[in-house]
């Protein structure tokens, strides 16, 4: 008897955590290549769809890769096998690898990216940034506001973050010994939601991609900020989604195996000579 599910049986439970009603307008989630029909006896999970990923994959023999970043975002105009994302999405066609994508579905989610710093570092009270979707009587959006539950000093906080996301170093705007006890998080980048964390009184905004002109804001207002990285802020959620679906495996009867792509990196190095 088969027990392993389908590629489209693997995202629909992944849209079990993470509702494709979350996702933003702009986004583009969910089976990007390959058969939604295929069986999936093992899967690798990682934050980007690279050639590297698309290697691991084949040395795996899986046949499903579940990235939270699309390969496909904006539209394609051609398939041209000279081109970076086409000769991607064909080695994946030609591999019959199935390639997955939760993206802000899961930023938005309940448990989701944003969530695990909040969970870290204790937040209490924690609550999405910007309100924008009810599902199971819970509101939730983008990033999380909340109080943490032992204030601390912005070098402490800073320590936490980057033991929770192994970022080498971050940015921080603010006197290292201020304490800090309202916070607001947005991993990945941003700057978008930087009106709704003035709005909200936020004395520290953990986030990504921090544009100048809202670091030398945050300056002037009084506002802290650490700027951990976009890899590192969301790379924790890699390993998330393996013990999502673990759970779920067990739960379903699923005979499938998990791998994180444990060879992936940030593509920038912090360099000091």
């Amino acid at each position: 008897m088969d027990l392993s599910p389908s590629a489209r049986e693997i995202w629909q439970a992944l849209l079990d955590w993470a509702p494709s009603e979350l996702s933003e307008s702009w986004d583009n989630i969910g089976i990007q290549s390959g058969d939604p029909e295929a069986r999936v006896k093992r899967i690798v999970v990682a934050l980007d769809p690279t050639f590297a990923l698309l290697e691991e994959a084949r040395c795996r023999g899986a046949q499903m890769v579940i990235t939270h970043h699309p390969l496909i975002f904006g539209p394609l105009r051609s398939l041209d096998l000279s081109q970076q994302i086409p000769r991607l999405l064909a080695g994946y066609l030609r591999s019959g690898i199935v390639l997955c994508t939760a993206h802000t579905n899961l930023d938005a989610a309940i448990g989701g990216v944003s969530d695990l710093v909040a969970d870290f570092l204790g937040l209490v009270g924690a609550r999405p940034i910007a309100c924008r979707h009810v599902y199971d009587d819970n509101v939730t959006g983008l990033g999380r506001i909340g109080r943490l539950e032992k204030a601390r000093s912005l070098s402490e906080v800073a320590s936490d973050v980057l033991r929770f996301t192994s970022a080498p170093g971050c940015f921080i705007v603010g006197d290292p010994r201020r304490v800090i006890e309202k916070t607001a998080i947005c991993c990945g980048s941003g700057s978008d939601l930087w009106p709704f964390v003035i709005d909200s009184g936020a004395e520290l905004f953990i986030s990504a991609e921090i544009k100048h002109h809202i670091a030398r804001d945050a300056e002037e207002r009084g506002i802290a900020i650490i700027d951990a990285g976009h890899f590192y802020t969301e790379h924790p959620i890699v390993f998330e989604i393996v013990r999502f679906l673990k759970r779920k495996a067990d739960q379903m009867k699923w005979d499938i195996e998990l791998f994180v792509f444990e060879g992936e990196r940030s593509p920038f190095v912090y360099y000091q000579p």
